[in-house]
């Protein structure tokens, strides 16, 4: 892949709690992210994905060319062995399933699985191990042991980690650690990111954390970044916990449509089953703009669907709902705040979405209908759900 920008390309930007001063040093993709400020003290700005389909919706084939790009740049570097792929709640599930997509298409029969840490452990299985993330909003990471056939450590073997952005490395670290500390032994490890901050810094972390391990990091955009605060600004407060607003869920493994947090293999990704259900769904007119929406970790399959009919000629983007909370502004021009869809006792958001933008709306999850609060409903005020059984409902008629 040919870099877009090989110099040095600084900037600098004012927030109103700081400065962030940027540099550049590769550009595999223009435009890949936009700048907002998050309701956290811990940092207090976010690089905005244009291409990822959280905060900003995205058209699946934007998406999908961002993942084969990364695809493309990974292969070269994997092991003759088998490739996991793991992705990091909640921004990166549905990045790391792609990369695991693309790399398995590219490199049929090679022994290949995806798995990828969660908030929600499965009900009656204990957790393989979990990490911490020290400036997410949501600092707790579970990961649940692979279901079988879906990972094979070794030296030939080779361990990719997915991630929207890297900075320090320490997230990616914690995994890795986690997996050798626990028996999962790699031969090669290879970061994949859409932009890395870090300036190396990430691969020499993750090097140190497990020791004599080959590691490798690709990704979009390289650069780095300096913040300095400014002492009289007043740091903004994370949401306060709410009470919870609909029944306390838990995953449950047996369904369809749901996150694949005990892993996937290969040869179960089945776009063709997994879209089974989508006869069921009303047919969309040539020139209808549809917007698809995954909830949570549920994008993945999600994805599929707006691609699906992104390729039969629709006007499709792609979003979905996240708990991250960045402050309304520029980039942010919409935000539906509502109760999560979980029981938790939390606030989430739904960014950027205009209904007058779209004539037809589908959120999917995997919840049941009750999870989708009547807020969220009434500010789509149209559209279909699908729940996790792949039954439909009118947005209104519930």
């Amino acid at each position: 892949m040919k870099d877009l920008i090989t110099e040095t390309n600084a900037s600098t930007h004012v927030l109103s709690t700081g400065k962030l001063n940027l540099d550049i040093q590769i550009e595999r993709r223009g435009g890949l992210f936009k700048l907002a400020e998050r309701q956290n003290p811990k940092r207090a700005f976010l690089f905005v994905s244009t291409v990822l389909g959280r905060h900003i919706p995205v058209a699946p084939k934007d998406h999908r060319d961002a993942l084969n790009a990364l695809c493309e740049m990974t292969a070269p570097h994997l092991k003759g062995g088998a490739v996991f792929v793991m992705g990091f709640a909640e921004t990166a599930v549905g990045i790391g399933a792609g990369v695991f997509d693309g790399l398995r298409k590219m490199l049929p029969g090679r022994e290949m699985g995806y798995l990828h840490t969660t908030r929600h452990p499965l009900p009656g299985a204990e957790p393989w191990f979990a990490i911490e993330e020290g400036h997410s909003h949501a600092t707790s990471h579970f990961i649940m042991r692979p279901t079988r056939g879906c990972y094979h450590p070794g030296p030939a073997s080779t361990l990719v980690l997915v991630d929207d952005e890297t900075t320090t490395g320490n997230t990616f670290a914690e995994l890795a650690a986690g997996l050798f500390e626990n028996g999962a032994h790699f031969g090669k490890i290879v970061l994949v990111t859409l932009t890395d901050w870090s300036g190396g810094a990430a691969a020499e972390r993750v090097k140190s954390a497990v020791g004599d391990v080959e590691v490798e990091a690709v990704s979009l955009l390289e650069g780095s970044w300096t913040w300095t605060q400014d002492p009289d600004a007043v740091l903004p407060a994370l949401p306060a916990m709410a009470e919870a607003d609909c029944p306390s869920w838990e995953p449950d493994e047996t369904t369809m449509y749901r996150s694949p947090r005990d892993g996937l293999r290969g040869r179960d990704m089945s776009e063709t089953e997994y879209l089974s259900w989508m006869e069921k769904l009303p047919r969309f007119k040539r020139k209808e703009r549809v917007l698809v929406i995954g909830t949570g970790e549920h994008v993945w399959q999600p994805f599929l669907f707006a691609e699906t009919i992104e390729r039969i000629g629709r006007n499709v983007g792609f979003i979905c709902t996240t708990r991250s909370p960045i402050l309304p502004g520029p980039v942010i021009a919409h935000k539906i705040t509502f109760p999560d869809h979980f029981g938790i006792g939390l606030d989430m958001y739904l960014h950027n979405v205009n209904p007058d933008d779209w004539d037809r709306i589908v959120l999917f999850t995997e919840t049941g209908v009750e999870g989708i609060h009547p807020r969220l409903r009434e500010a789509l005020g149209k559209g279909h759900i699908v729940d996790k059984d792949g039954q439909v409902f009118e947005m209104m008629d519930i």
